[in-house]
């Protein structure tokens, strides 16, 4: 059983979290202070990296859609994609934005509305304009492009040149040749391994506490630490399940019923709120997107120093690079029987879209509620914070109790998708040489979905942030831009050299 996992990696990830972990459990405010310190001289110093970065993947992505790198099919012509269009951009939504879409999605207006961008007025028509957009920006194209990026050399290792190993250091073998079978090799894995982990820790830190506030104001019980763990084991068994059934029976159905739930959600939401506020502003906001989205890809405010592109911009483009290299091998190994122009630019369309429903739908729902007086969302989130302040705004709903337990299922779910998704691809990874369409053992698919789920667990026992964790993961997300870059450059010489 031992003898098919890659120990040089396994081991080093294992030892490599307990260590980050302990160290920040036992002395969360000087572990805090550091990793808070790095990432603001990362921001500030070197936030441009990821600014161009964002730029390097969207480019690369489009004008590799549109070449002749872009017919390229990934498997023999004979075959048609091993999924049906509805299953495989279910589980790349699923897998990517997990239930941070309906938290952010929800609220994340308030914050740009009362910290408006550009040295424009805070709470005019401008700013609700510029608030209703900037979520659809951070959520787009760009991030999408950024998770896309790695998918093109990884799916032409793995289904054309049939490559026995899915591994993100090995889509780098053509630039690093040999020395990706060195320790050189092993720390790309393992880079990739902890900003997975760490990237999950985000996801759990938002979906968590809103899907614990849901089940406590559906039955009307107080919100104590035992509540949060079970919830956590809820999600932890329930995606240890998904991957134990693998890809095609755990995560694909998983995947099919959440997006259903969703749909209906929003459908719901249209429908009960000002529909047409919903449509006039998601099309203004369509409209303020084209008109400033090269300024919003390139804004860092040397001079005003405000801090919004440092805070929002970049911080958001060092998410998503934490988890790029996850994503990457995640749409590569379900794309099979697809051209890499279909791939990417699918990725990027139903990404966006889907995000941008959610943004234009809930988040301009709790926004009609504060230009009308109805609720003060910008009060609220002030006083009692994220995850209440969603709820209390779902409550101004008709059934409200069924839309907040929907939410709270479809948070569940949506963290479920991510994790299981997650676990995979991890124990794809410390796996030898494989055979096409294999499944990585159970037993370490099921591994790394109790990791997944254990150490933010054991961050609640010890009243340990959960925070000081995310903020990691996204100063370990700077080197992975390297490796981006190296994987985009491979793709485009193993295609010339085998054309």
């Amino acid at each position: 059983m031992l003898k098919r996992i890659e120990k040089g990696i396994m081991i080093p990830s294992i030892l490599i979290v307990l260590g980050i972990s302990f160290g920040i459990i036992i002395n969360p405010e000087t572990s805090k202070r550091i990793i808070t310190q790095t990432q603001e001289i990362i921001t500030n110093q070197y936030g441009y990296i990821y600014i161009w970065y964002g730029i390097f993947a969207f480019v690369f992505v489009i004008g590799i859609s549109f070449s002749k790198y872009g017919r390229v099919r990934l498997g023999s012509k004979e075959e048609g994609p091993e999924f049906k269009t509805f299953s495989w951009a279910a589980m790349l939504f699923c897998a990517g934005i997990g239930a941070s879409v309906i938290y952010w999605g929800v609220i994340e207006w308030a914050y740009y509305y009362i910290a408006l961008p550009y040295g424009g007025k805070i709470e005019s028509f401008q700013a609700a304009e510029l608030a209703a957009t900037y979520g659809i920006f951070h959520w787009g194209p760009v991030a999408w492009s950024i998770y896309a990026v790695s998918s093109a050399s990884i799916g032409y290792l793995y289904h054309v040149r049939k490559v026995p190993v899915l591994r993100i250091s090995e889509a780098c073998r053509p630039i690093l040749k040999e020395k990706v079978d060195g320790i050189l090799g092993k720390g790309i894995d393992v880079l990739f391994i902890l900003g997975l982990l760490g990237g999950a820790g985000t996801s759990l830190g938002l979906g968590t506490p809103l899907a614990t506030e849901g089940i406590a104001r559906i039955f009307n019980i107080e919100i104590t630490i035992f509540l949060e763990i079970a919830v956590l084991l809820i999600i932890t068994l329930l995606f240890a399940v998904s991957a134990y059934s693998g890809l095609k029976k755990g995560i694909k159905i998983l995947s099919n019923i959440n997006i259903i739930l969703t749909i209906f959600l929003l459908l719901f939401v249209f429908v009960v709120g000002d529909t047409i506020f919903m449509i006039n502003m998601g099309t203004s906001s369509i409209g303020v997107l084209i008109d400033k989205f090269p300024i919003m890809m390139t804004w860092l405010d040397p001079v005003g120093k405000s801090g919004f592109p440092q805070d929002w911009t970049v911080f958001y483009w060092a998410w998503w690079v934490a988890y790029a290299p996850f994503m990457g091998m995640f749409i590569a190994r379900i794309s099979k029987g697809r051209t890499v122009k279909n791939m990417l630019l699918g990725s990027i369309t139903f990404g966006s879209i889907g995000c941008a429903v959610f943004f234009i739908i809930l988040g301009n729902y709790g926004l009609n509620l504060q230009l009308s007086g109805s609720y003060n969302v910008i009060d609220s989130l002030s006083n009692f914070g994220g995850a209440v302040t969603i709820i209390n705004i779902l409550e101004t709903m008709p059934v409200s109790k069924v839309i907040i337990l929907l939410v709270t299922i479809v948070s569940i779910v949506f963290m479920a998708t991510t994790f299981d998704s997650a676990s995979y691809v991890m124990a794809v990874t410390v796996h030898k040489k494989q055979v096409e369409n294999y499944e990585p053992d159970r037993w370490i698919r099921v591994f790394w979905a109790l990791t997944l789920g254990v150490v933010p667990i054991s961050f609640i026992l010890l009243e340990s942030e959960l925070s000081i964790l995310q903020t990691a993961s996204i100063v370990a997300a700077l080197p992975v831009t390297l490796i981006g870059v190296l994987t985009a450059w491979a793709y485009i010489k193993m295609v010339n050299e085998d054309r």
